[in-house]
């Protein structure tokens, strides 16, 4: 094997493990007395690979770096939202946190680089992501069957015991119903992932004229579409809806595989919903009755108070990259940790910790990376968007930032792998 194909295989390994949250915490400082996930210092197993992949390819990186940033404005967009996120280290509560989440950035421009360097294939690429979500979903469809999760150091995941309070449930005068959480954070992470994986494998099938292969692809997608119902992810559901109705009408060599795979996931849901129809109706229509429902929508109402009470102050400047939780835990002192949460939406999220010029170079990397760009990016847009104003995901989770970026970048793999000869 050469060390090509070695890097190319590390990537491939690398966009596997995204979804695993295997980690170390290197500091873990406590809030008011309890654990502060939103202060961890954390390294996972997918830097390791990552920080190995950029040291094999530093001269690569540097000339890819002068040559993108020359020629993309998306990039350059990427570069001033990086420095705004330091330059915010000024005005923080929490220095460190800004370097820390600076640091992650620089990965997601790291790894836009690396996908350019090392040009994997875009269809295994595509295949990595498709059994990363399918392992995803079927941890997620165990935990929903059983109704019961397991916590492990090794994996990175912690105990949703059902009965207790905060964990992510539908409740109904069936009783209390676990949603599933497969190896993320929250349910809604889950079904953030599985529609963009989803979406990979659905690109797939465009792709992939053999049946063997073919037929497994439709296992895959219906692993992913069952898991995706179990996470009961309304903003999921409708971002994976929304993206298969524009690939449909936007993208003529989708719409074949697009309508296969919304007959699919229709089958599947109508499927699901019949069975598992008390906690479908409690999430679906649930909210003028369901005491958790009233609650969930009475926090975001008040989430975006809260940040509404931090950018009238810091609106230039904002409070610092990662430093949200904290900044409401100086204005409101005394609570416990988990209730100071980001606001469930990544616009104002950025708004409040980096300025409105932070949020404009994020708003003008959206428009240069998947509106004005003349590949296909646009593709990904509606599973990024629309979750984008419903929860805070793509910001503060670590894996899914990283996803994200990866995300930026296919577009760009996918214009060089379409210009290279069959079997290269």
């Amino acid at each position: 094997m050469t060390l090509d194909q070695a890097k190319r295989c590390g990537l491939y390994l690398l966009v596997f493990l995204l979804p695993w949250q295997t980690r170390w915490i290197a500091y873990d400082p406590p809030l008011f007395g309890d654990v502060w996930e939103y202060g961890r210092v954390s390294v996972y197993s997918w830097d390791l690979v990552l920080v190995a992949l950029a040291l094999l390819s530093l001269g690569a990186l540097r000339r890819e770096f002068i040559d993108l940033f020359k020629t993309s404005r998306a990039f350059q967009a990427y570069v001033l939202l990086t420095a705004m996120a330091f330059i915010s280290s000024w005005a923080a509560p929490k220095p460190y946190l800004v370097s820390y989440w600076g640091l992650r950035l620089m990965e997601g421009g790291v790894l836009w680089l690396l996908v350019r360097a090392v040009k994997p294939k875009f269809e295994h690429v595509l295949w990595a992501l498709a059994l990363a979500g399918s392992l995803q979903a079927i941890w997620g469809l165990g935990q929903f069957a059983f109704q019961a999760t397991f916590a492990s150091k090794w994996l990175g995941v912690a105990a949703h015991p059902v009965e207790t309070a905060g964990t992510s449930v539908l409740l109904n005068e069936g009783g209390r119903w676990l949603r599933a959480y497969a190896g993320q954070v929250h349910p809604n992470v889950l079904g953030g992932l599985l529609v963009i994986t989803m979406l990979a494998t659905t690109l797939l099938l465009s792709k992939t004229s053999s049946r063997a292969g073919r037929y497994a692809l439709v296992i895959l997608y219906i692993l992913q579409a069952g898991g995706l119902f179990v996470a009961f992810s309304r903003a999921g559901w409708l971002a994976l809806a929304v993206s298969l109705v524009a690939w449909w009408v936007g993208e003529h060599s989708l719409r074949s595989s697009a309508m296969h795979v919304a007959i699919i996931t229709a089958a599947v849901f109508v499927v699901f919903g019949s069975i598992l129809w008390e906690p479908t109706k409690a999430r679906l229509i649930g909210a003028p009755a369901s005491r958790l429902e009233q609650q969930a929508v009475e926090e975001r109402v008040t989430g975006i108070k809260e940040s509404q009470t931090i950018t009238k102050v810091a609106w230039w400047r904002g409070v610092g990259l990662g430093n949200y939780t904290k900044a409401l835990a100086q204005r409101t002192p005394g609570l416990r940790a988990y209730r100071y949460q980001p606001v469930h939406n990544l616009f104002l999220l950025v708004l409040a910790e980096l300025g409105v010029l932070g949020l404009a170079a994020l708003v003008w990397l959206f428009k240069e990376r998947f509106v004005s760009s003349v590949a296909r990016a646009w593709l990904w847009l509606p599973p990024i968007l629309l979750p984008a104003f419903f929860d805070h995901y793509w910001w503060t989770s670590a894996s899914m930032l990283l996803l994200f970026w990866l995300i930026v970048s296919l577009s760009d793999l996918e214009h060089f792998t379409s210009t290279l000869p069959e079997g290269t």
